[in-house]
Formats: C-alpha cells, structure tokens, sequence
C-alpha cells in the first residue's frame, strides 16, 4: 500500500482540532481539559502511525505518552492539594436529615461521595470522601459544613 501520509493525516487532524478544541474548557481563571486535549492528539497520532504501518514509531509513541500521563498524574497528587482527596466525617444531630446536608456539601466539594453511615442513640455519622474545589481552603469547608443545619463537628483527614 502506497498512501499518501498527508492525505491520511488531514481528516484526522481536522477532526481531533475539533474534538481538542472541545476538550478544553476556561473555569475561573484557569483552564482545564489540556492533558485530555494532548492525549487526543497523541491517541490521533499513533493512530495515523498505524494506520501508515509505521510499527516502531506508533509503539515508542504510546510507551512514551504512558510515562508521560503517568508522570503527570503522580506530579499533580503529590504538588497540588486539591487533587488530593478528603476524607470527611460529618457528625450530625439524629433528627438531621442526612440527604440535606449531603446535598449541600455539594455546593464545596466535588465527586463527593458517602461511604459509610452510623446511627447512634444521640447522633448520626456520615463517613464521605470528596475533593475540594479549587477556591476553598480546608478552613473554608470546615467552617461551612459547620454551619449547616443539624452538623454537629466536622472531622477532616487528607
């Protein structure tokens, strides 16, 4: 098979600046969707590589955004706080309703998500993990789960 590289890489590139494009989005001041944008044009590259039967090119290309992903990943866990998750334990009144202040800790936290709740005579425990979004400190979280109805204490472990 004797195909032209360009005329099998030109729709690609087309369609991946679209999807690219797509996969980046402006929140706040910053900018999320970049490492999904990369891959889409590594993932794009390597299938062009493949599809030219450039073998050794489209393997040494996927080994090395692997490490690269792999990498990235292990950097943002141990540099960027909020990437870490929190483990919560919500200490609440027995008549608090549980569905409620789950509900609101959406509004601070993100991808929260309950583990385990107790039932005691007095109280009830919810026992949630959840990342914190950008513009809230840990002091900020504490101090407005506090606040909600039926909360008594706020336990808060990264």
């Amino acid at each position: 098979m004797n195909a032209n590289p360009a005329t099998l890489a030109a729709p690609v590139i087309t369609g991946i600046g679209f999807l690219g494009g797509g996969a980046i989005l402006r929140e706040g001041t910053g900018v999320r969707g970049l490492t999904t944008a990369a891959s889409l044009w590594v993932t794009a590259a390597v299938g062009v590589a493949v599809g030219l039967r450039q073998w050794l090119p489209a393997s040494a290309a996927t080994l090395l955004a692997i490490g690269v992903l792999l990498a990235v990943k292990r950097l943002e866990h141990d540099t960027l706080p909020h990437r870490r998750p929190l483990e919560l334990t919500l200490t609440l009144s027995c008549d608090a309703s549980i569905d409620a202040v789950e509900q609101a800790a959406t509004a601070i936290l993100r991808h929260s998500r309950v583990l385990r709740i107790n039932y005691t005579g007095t109280e009830q425990q919810i026992l949630m993990v959840a990342r914190p979004k950008h513009h809230h400190s840990l002091a900020e979280i504490s101090e407005n789960l506090r606040k909600l109805d039926g909360v008594r204490g706020v336990d808060m472990v990264r």
